[in-house]
């Protein structure tokens, strides 16, 4: 038979952790703060999944630029793609661009997808993971938001939908005409 202290580090610790838990639940995890917010996008150059060489996010310099990651093996990448193509649709030939970083995918699903689904925007290869782990991706999906002056707005985790595309997006484009 366990001992009474024993008995009461256990349920001590038991207590601790439903606490910790109950804790961490009540927060919306697409609205976590991280360490990239308010900080300069970091900078990336990638092979676009098309084939028409390389791209990199310092041509957009002076756009709204959202950066999307995702992954064909992602269900709510799935979800969360009409949303993407009626935006790109919305904003398409403005100051808006929209980029797909493949997450942790072969080339060749990653196109497949990219095809199947409708996606006109340029998407790009993270082959060796770099350009997830300098944004700090946890998993697909994941949206940034970066303003025109190249810093990191806005970050959603999970899928997104039109509404929070648009608001991030307007806010960006308010900001840059002030």
């Amino acid at each position: 038979m366990l001992s009474r202290a024993v008995r009461v580090a256990i349920v001590v610790a038991m207590l601790g952790l439903v606490v910790t838990l109950a804790l961490a639940f009540r927060r919306d995890p697409h609205d976590i703060r991280t360490g990239t917010i308010g900080k300069p996008a970091p900078a990336f150059v990638a092979d676009r999944l098309d084939g028409g060489g390389t791209l990199s996010l310092s041509d957009y310099t002076g756009k709204v630029v959202v950066v999307n990651f995702f992954a064909s093996w992602c269900l709510p990448c799935t979800q969360e793609n009409p949303a993407l193509v009626r935006v790109y649709e919305r904003y398409r030939g403005s100051d808006v661009v929209m980029l797909g970083v493949v997450y942790q995918e072969s080339r060749d699903s990653a196109l497949s997808y990219v095809k199947r689904m409708g996606i006109n925007w340029s998407a790009v290869a993270d082959d060796d993971g770099r350009v997830a782990l300098s944004y700090g991706v946890f998993g697909p999906p994941e949206t940034f938001f970066i303003g025109p002056d190249g810093v990191i707005a806005g970050r959603h985790i999970g899928p997104i939908d039109e509404t929070t595309l648009i608001t991030g997006i307007e806010a960006l484009r308010r900001e840059a005409t002030r």
